[in-house]
């Protein structure tokens, strides 16, 4: 099941999803009350979806807004955090946070930030997602990391 709502108690659930799931990430690799505290901090500035599945914590991302036109018609978006326990709930997640950006306005553009030693680069690719820059040296010294792209319009 795909929700917006978050109790106090999910969060603990999220920040071991996180952490497991990214496991070099600077933010990710602290306490877990440091960690915990982030995610509240986060979802009080940007919409969290969530995937539960019998009251479980299996997936989370955050939609970030980094721009709207002036004309408020086209908006860019980010995916900040995307984890998921199987590809399943992974493709659930990504089609409701495509459907909630649509939803949002007229045109828009997603864009993420992903590691090359991350799994999920094909999956993106595999749902239309495009390689559209290259960063080395981004998140950590040595490591390459790709901007990967989608845009929609209504």
């Amino acid at each position: 099941m795909i929700t917006n709502e978050i109790k106090d108690n999910d969060y603990e659930a999220l920040a071991k999803l996180y952490s497991s799931f990214f496991t070099t990430h600077n933010i990710f690799q602290k306490s877990e009350d440091e960690v915990i505290s982030y995610l509240k901090e986060s979802s009080s500035k940007h919409k969290l979806i969530i995937f539960k599945d019998n009251d479980e914590v299996k997936g989370a991302l955050f939609l970030v807004n980094f721009g709207t036109a002036e004309n408020g018609l086209h908006k860019r978006w980010k995916f900040r955090h995307f984890a998921f326990t199987s590809e399943e709930i992974a493709t659930d997640l990504l089609l409701e946070a495509e459907k909630t950006i649509q939803n949002a306005s007229k045109t828009a553009k997603i864009e993420l930030n992903i590691t090359e030693t991350e799994e999920s680069i094909d999956f993106y690719k595999q749902h239309g997602y495009e390689q559209e820059g290259e960063l080395k040296n981004h998140f950590r010294w040595g490591e390459t990391c790709f901007v990967l792209a989608k845009s929609f319009s209504s």
